[in-house]
């Protein structure tokens, strides 16, 4: 800010050279992009407030989510027991049931053949017996037989009831653990679906703060830009035998000759990565070609240049100005007037280069403009 307000109160001084217009120019557009700056952080101050409050939320859920696999888990493990239990509760039922059976089969026999033959039977016995003591001895021993199958069936009957209630309350509580097994089933599935959801919002918000992050870089490298405009202007207006622009020789020509590499427009930059605009040309050409000025104009820029690298800027009046990046090597000075055709650098790679390539921009009031427009 500081830096700035001596830049500001510099601009005073301008109007003394004629140059007054283009300070104010350069004010306003400080002004405005600092007002451009302030929004965006507004906005990656809120995404990063947003981000936070998501990672809180995820961290949440994640810990819910382990508790409901954990009782899942533990659910399950109950269930297996449970349907473990029911299996050898219903092999203890069989036993008894076959048992039942056979004791039911035998007894119905016997009750069937003594209603069926009545006293033949007891005739039949009494005639087989050796006397009548013999005779009402067998026929005791018939009624013990029958009161003993039926005291066996009775015994069976119960133990059978007994293993009858117990395999339906073991049949009961697997019942009821598959119905719980699914409900937190269902409740895994849902955190899990909500984990998914609050991890792709966390993903879409790191990508928008980069990109936040990415114009903010872009805006205050516009703002580092046009206060060495600004200072340059106020130099080269300060010193003695101030020269104004020269004349336009008319259309501007190509700086270097040969292929264009990178067209104006939007790209994705080759070392961000990120998709923004490419505010110039580059040529493909050699290390050491000579750079020319596309027209006449006033050295206001010779040397480093933030991500530039060796840097020429030309003041062609009118508003229009001319950039050329990345040089190896200068070969004009700030305040100087040159020609159109004249070598202003010569190509290299400073600053953010992948090569040596010529970076060439045509900028109207500051703002960068297709080249074509005007080659």
């Amino acid at each position: 800010m500081k830096r700035l307000a001596i830049l500001l109160t510099s601009l005073l001084l301008l109007s003394q050279f004629g140059s007054a217009q283009e300070g104010s120019r350069l004010r306003k557009d400080l002004a405005e992009n600092r007002k451009r700056i302030a929004a965006v952080k507004k906005k990656l101050e809120e995404a990063n407030r947003r981000e936070r409050e998501i990672a809180d939320k995820l961290a949440d859920t994640r810990k819910r989510m382990v508790k409901a696999e954990d009782d899942l888990a533990r659910t399950e493990k109950e269930l297996d027991t449970a349907e473990e239990k029911l299996r050898k509760r219903k092999m203890r039922v069989r036993r008894p049931s076959i048992r039942l059976l056979r004791a039911q089969t035998a007894l119905e026999a016997r009750l069937r053949e003594i209603y069926m033959e009545g006293e033949v039977s007891y005739l039949a016995v009494l005639l087989q017996s050796d006397d009548f003591t013999d005779f009402l001895n067998q026929a005791d021993y018939l009624k013990l037989i029958v009161k003993s199958d039926s005291q066996l069936i009775n015994t069976v009957k119960k133990h059978k009831g007994d293993l009858d209630v117990q395999r339906e309350s073991a049949r009961v509580a697997v019942v009821e653990l598959t119905k719980l097994r699914a409900q937190k089933k269902n409740a895994v599935e849902t955190l899990a679906r909500l984990k998914a959801a609050q991890q792709d919002l966390y993903a879409r918000l790191q990508k928008f703060q980069s990109k936040l992050e990415t114009r903010v870089d872009d805006l205050e490298e516009i703002s580092a830009q046009k206060e060495a405009e600004l200072r340059d202007l106020i130099r080269r207006a300060s010193q003695p035998g101030y020269v104004p622009i020269p004349r336009s020789a008319g259309a501007m020509i190509y700086p270097v000759n040969g292929p264009v590499t990178s067209q104006f427009g939007y790209r994705v930059h080759p070392i961000a990565g990120t998709t923004r605009l490419h505010t110039g040309m580059d040529f493909g050409v050699g290390y050491g070609v000579p750079i020319l000025a596309a027209d006449n104009g006033v050295v206001i820029h010779s040397g480093w240049y933030g991500g530039y690298g060796n840097t020429v800027i030309l003041d062609h009046g009118g508003g229009f100005t001319t950039l050329y990046a990345h040089a190896s090597s200068l070969a004009v000075n700030v305040g100087q007037t040159v020609k159109q055709g004249q070598m202003v650098s010569r190509v290299g790679s400073t600053g953010y280069s992948t090569g040596p390539p010529l970076h060439f921009e045509l900028r109207y009031h500051g703002n960068p403009i297709n080249p074509l427009s005007r080659l």
